[in-house]
């Protein structure tokens, strides 16, 4: 168990570095990938409902701390994803094709936009929701679907999955 933590704090970490230092500075149509949603994404799918929603929450409250949102919107709304996603994974074999496991995960990417924005325009944030919306979903997702594979791979070590096939791992769900 405790090997686990220290590999998850290390991929988070790691994936913090690049959200805040490389791809600030990379941004694709003025829009940045959603790396850390990523990870809540990735752990829910490797280590299961809990594990999604501990990543998700813990890597959010990192975010949080960056961002001038209120503290803990991030971190509920990437909980709830990486919730979500361990959950859905439950369902799915281990034996899923990388396309079906990209495709779920650019889905959970919107839904956790649309969550963010939806969680701030509840306690009145300014700013989150403007006309440019629509183009932020679909470029965030699309490029934080670009990057899916090398955060599944980070997550899969970072949990302990073990190589089964040429298509998938063998999760460890809890």
């Amino acid at each position: 168990m405790g090997v686990a933590v220290l590999k998850n704090c290390i991929v988070l970490l790691f994936l913090l570095l690049l959200q805040l230092e490389l791809f600030s500075s990379m941004r694709f149509f003025g829009v940045m990938p959603e790396l850390l949603l990523a990870s809540a994404i990735a752990a829910g799918w490797y280590g299961g409902p809990t594990s999604g929603a501990i990543v998700g929450f813990t890597s959010g409250l990192f975010y949080d701390f960056y961002l001038a949102t209120p503290l803990g919107l991030n971190a509920l709304t990437y909980a709830i994803v990486g919730y979500l996603l361990g959950q859905i994974a439950v369902f799915l074999s281990d034996e899923a094709e990388w396309i079906i496991r990209i495709t779920i995960s650019v889905a959970a990417v919107t839904i956790g936009l649309v969550l963010f924005v939806t969680f701030g325009e509840l306690i009145a944030e300014p700013n989150l929701y403007n006309r440019n919306f629509g183009k932020i979903l679909v470029i965030s997702s699309l490029y934080t679907g670009l990057l899916m594979v090398p955060v599944h791979l980070m997550m899969a070590w970072a949990f302990g999955a073990r190589r089964i096939s040429s298509v998938g791992f063998d999760r460890k769900l809890v």
